[in-house]
């Protein structure tokens, strides 16, 4: 019994070296990509208009809400008689529209700051990926 354990145990430790052996880059070629570098401005972009993308949905959210606020032709409504959500939003419904403003203006200048400089500073305009070479 004792010398088939010890078989067993064998066979597997020369299995892991042979997976172990297969598993490096450079003998089997299935290693992983190389990853091309951080673009700073890119990240920047992403994240401004993610932004301003969310912006938007609370914009017209907060818009919704305070329409119920307006004046309208019944005496009842109007900015006296809200409460609650509408209240909040018809309160909150500047500040919502300065910072999806800001945010929307932040991802225009981010974009024309990738178009310019930072699409050309990571060498992606010229061609000298080292990916993209023959």
């Amino acid at each position: 019994m004792g010398s088939r354990r010890r078989a067993e145990r064998w066979e597997r430790r020369q299995f892991r070296r042979l997976t172990k052996d297969l598993d490096l880059p450079e003998v089997s070629g299935f290693g992983e990509p190389p990853r091309p570098p951080r673009h700073p401005a890119k990240d920047f972009l992403g994240a401004t208009v993610t932004l301003a993308i969310i912006g938007v949905f609370v914009l017209q959210l907060t818009d919704g809400l305070a329409r119920r606020c307006e004046a309208g032709p019944k005496s009842r409504t109007g900015p006296r008689s809200c409460s609650g959500a509408a209240a909040f939003a018809h309160h909150a419904q500047p500040v919502v529209t300065l910072s999806f403003a800001a945010c929307a203006a932040l991802a225009v200048i981010a974009f024309i700051w990738y178009l310019l400089w930072g699409y050309k500073t990571n060498g992606q305009a010229g061609g000298t990926d080292p990916t993209l070479r023959s």
